[in-house]
């Protein structure tokens, strides 16, 4: 269905460049493994199911008001700089890999799930390209055209932070010394994402 299609496309676009959560999950694959990584990444996107489903419900009043986005965006620059100056100065760096430690993984698809719900760059994203969907009239109201493509978000976003886990992986194996100060480069790229949201706003 070409909705599903849709709600996946925008999904995968939106979580593949280097965010929030893909970074999250990167980062949790180098320093707890594949497993706990992908059972982060299924609480990010049940979290985002429910974001798509809202800003189908609210993108009208959303439109109208513009100055909400902004919001979001001052929102973001803090969270961005706040996890940049953790990941650098405070967070623990694994000098070895620690997949076999014995995991909580339901405490990961927890912290997935509210991850996700405080991405806040998500919210005006999808009230965006639920807008522009419904412009160029690929929109058909109706409960089970918002199910399906609210699905669609979800597989695109599992997808995404998929080959983020993936990518750890590979850090992990083929950079010893990458992997080892994983925290210092994740943080030093939030920072720098905090740094670009800034001066757009500016």
């Amino acid at each position: 269905m070409l909705i599903l299609a849709a709600g996946f496309v925008l999904s995968l676009m939106g979580s593949l460049p280097p965010g929030l959560i893909s970074l999250t999950v990167a980062q949790t694959s180098i320093s707890k493994g594949m497993a706990a990584a992908l059972v982060l990444a299924l609480g990010a996107a049940l979290a985002e199911f429910f974001q798509a489903w809202a800003a189908v419900v609210l993108t009208d009043w959303f439109l109208s008001h513009p100055s909400v986005e902004r919001g979001f965006q001052w929102v973001a620059v803090l969270v961005f700089w706040s996890l940049g100056l953790y990941l650098l100065f405070w967070a623990k760096t694994p000098a070895s890999p620690v997949g076999t430690t014995t995991l909580n993984l339901r405490g990961q698809f927890y912290k997935g799930l509210i991850i996700s719900a405080f991405n806040l760059l998500a919210v005006p994203y999808w009230f965006v390209y639920c807008g522009w969907l419904r412009v160029e009239g690929y929109w058909e109201e109706g409960l089970f055209f918002t199910l399906v493509f609210s699905l669609g978000v979800s597989i695109g976003t599992l997808f995404a932070l998929g080959l983020y886990a993936w990518l750890g992986q590979v850090i992990l194996h083929r950079s010893a010394l990458l992997a080892r100060y994983a925290n210092r480069l994740i943080g030093l790229i939030f920072l720098g994402l905090g740094a670009k949201v800034f001066f757009e706003l500016i």
